[in-house]
């Protein structure tokens, strides 16, 4: 039976993800379509970054094998508790973020902890609207679902409990040098493995729902001139071959126990886990707002997710801005 043509290339990736050499006639009569229509297929693949050879009486294969995601093989993982989570895997998408919003609106409902993930995204972006290069079927890129029963407000350090969700589950993998730079993104010795990106939708005074985008290097290509920064991997600081859906169902059953507390108790019980993590505590700092700068000394977080900064007035508080940092020691 023929593939729909908008299931054929994940059909044929996933044949291919085993790094054998399959001859464009046994994709053809497996996928029920032309050689040529293989051999095209293939040439779209390539754009998506994907590195496959071409011999000539041998057929395709991939550079190397990969190891997609599963969905069942994830939920399988999950808690006990959590294997309920409904969940969405996309091979390609714009933004899972996005993905996420678009099932809000056509269900006008999602259950706590609804979850989209992707093998890669065309369109995905960072805080500011800066660009997440996210390559086929290198990283994790999920949007978890999460709903404000107590409206907007009740999003306030959602970023910053993610984060240490992150860094405990980076921790608990045996990783050295993790620490969280404020509000949103995870370090490892000073090089960022992950992203966080929490959108809002709703009403301050009514009930609201947060989009949670999280972005975690697991095996990122090395030579990215796309990245303006120093970053790292997982697959860098573990000696074991990593197992995607294993990191992916650490991820949910992370963020889910993190969201809970947060929920139950807010922010007060996770400022000692920031504390041992913040990668910017008691340095000199300089906050970009815009187009100001303040000055200052990092002292962690407060109750709400604020940055304090001791400056020469005083303690201060920003909940908005950016850090970049001046003459670390970490």
């Amino acid at each position: 039976m023929a593939i729909a043509p908008s299931e054929l290339d994940s059909a044929l990736i996933a044949i291919l993800a085993d790094g054998e050499f399959h001859s464009g006639q046994q994709l053809g009569d497996q996928l029920g379509v032309s050689r040529a229509a293989i051999h095209n297929h293939v040439e779209k693949l390539a754009t998506l970054g994907l590195d496959i050879f071409r011999v000539t009486g041998k057929g395709y294969r991939l550079a190397k094998p990969l190891q997609l995601l599963n969905s069942e093989a994830v939920k399988a993982k999950l808690r006990v508790e959590n294997q309920h989570v409904l969940m969405h895997l996309q091979h390609v998408t714009g933004s899972t973020n996005d993905d996420l919003k678009r099932l809000l609106a056509e269900q006008n409902e999602l259950s706590a902890g609804t979850c989209v993930l992707a093998e890669m995204q065309t369109s995905g972006r960072g805080r500011r609207g800066k660009a997440w290069y996210s390559p086929f079927g290198s990283n994790l890129y999920l949007s978890m679902y999460w709903p404000l029963y107590q409206g907007l407000n009740a999003a306030m350090g959602l970023s910053v409990a993610v984060g240490i969700a992150l860094a405990e589950m980076l921790s608990a993998a045996g990783i050295e040098g993790v620490s969280v730079k404020w509000p949103n993104d995870v370090y490892i010795q000073r090089k960022k493995v992950a992203g966080i990106l929490v959108e809002l939708e709703g009403q301050a005074t009514g009930e609201g729902q947060a989009i949670i985008g999280i972005g975690l290097n697991l095996a990122m290509p090395e030579n990215q001139l796309a990245i303006d920064q120093p970053f790292t991997s997982i697959n860098q600081h573990v000696p074991e071959a990593l197992d995607r859906n294993w990191w992916a169902s650490a991820l949910i059953n992370r963020c889910i126990g993190i969201l809970q507390t947060h929920d139950q108790q807010g922010l007060q019980p996770l400022i000692p886990l920031w504390r041992k993590y913040d990668h910017f505590y008691q340095q000199p700092v300089t906050l970009l707002l815009g187009q100001h700068e303040q000055q200052g000394i990092a002292q962690g977080i407060d109750e709400f997710g604020a940055l304090l900064v001791q400056q020469e007035d005083g303690k201060k508080r920003y909940f908005g801005g950016e850090i970049s940092v001046r003459n670390p020691t970490r």
